[in-house]
């Protein structure tokens, strides 16, 4: 498990290297962007990593860097909708609605990103989420052969937070790294072809 570990560390940094900026001017690409996909709230208030994508991707758009957004994530109950979520938070932060597709079936990020390409048609991507959750993304993107890039939202103060992400995000990497290369596991579901506007990145 540690050899593991430490293959998928050296395997997502040589993926995601040069490819993640903190800034949205910085992104060297003008393509759609998918926004990971996480819930608004957490223990009864705000989920900073929620509202730091919103934030994040917004100020995306005013760059002129994102054509067109994909907010990827679970929709799994009636009642529990990430998509729509984060719809309406980039609509209250000026993004215009026919700017914005939601993909209902992003039950986890290796859903997300495959379905980018495969039922989406997108080749070039910027993706929105926390630094440590867009080295993974890419990490995928590059095992799918597409050009992705990443603008990271911030991470959250709280530092209870931050650490039972750090560990989260290990096992992701390890359950990342086996998806992959052992298992060769899809998309949960796929479907039909979406069309999304303006799919062609442009550098």
């Amino acid at each position: 498990m540690v050899l593991l570990s430490a293959v998928s560390e050296w395997y997502i940094f040589s993926a995601s290297g040069g490819r993640i900026f903190e800034h949205s001017a910085d992104v060297p690409v003008r393509a759609p962007a998918l926004v990971l996909g996480c819930s608004p709230a957490f223990m009864g208030g705000p989920n900073g990593y929620f509202y730091n994508r919103m934030d994040t991707a917004a100020e995306l758009w005013r760059a002129g860097k994102a054509t067109v957004f994909v907010v990827s994530g679970d929709n799994s109950s009636h009642s529990y909708n990430e998509p729509e979520w984060m719809k309406q938070a980039l609509v209250e932060r000026g993004v215009p609605e026919d700017r914005i597709v939601c993909d209902f079936a992003g039950l986890r990020t290796l859903d997300s990103v495959v379905r980018m390409k495969e039922v989406f048609g997108v080749s070039t991507m910027i993706v929105v989420s926390q630094e440590f959750h867009n080295e993974r993304a890419l990490a995928i993107a590059a095992h799918e052969e597409m050009d992705a890039w990443a603008v990271s939202a911030p991470d959250v103060p709280n530092r209870s937070s931050r650490i039972r992400s750090w560990f989260r995000e290990r096992a992701a990497r390890v359950w990342m790294m086996l998806d992959l290369w052992l298992w060769g596991r899809e998309p949960r579901f796929l479907g039909e072809p979406v069309a999304v506007p303006e799919v062609k990145g442009e550098k």
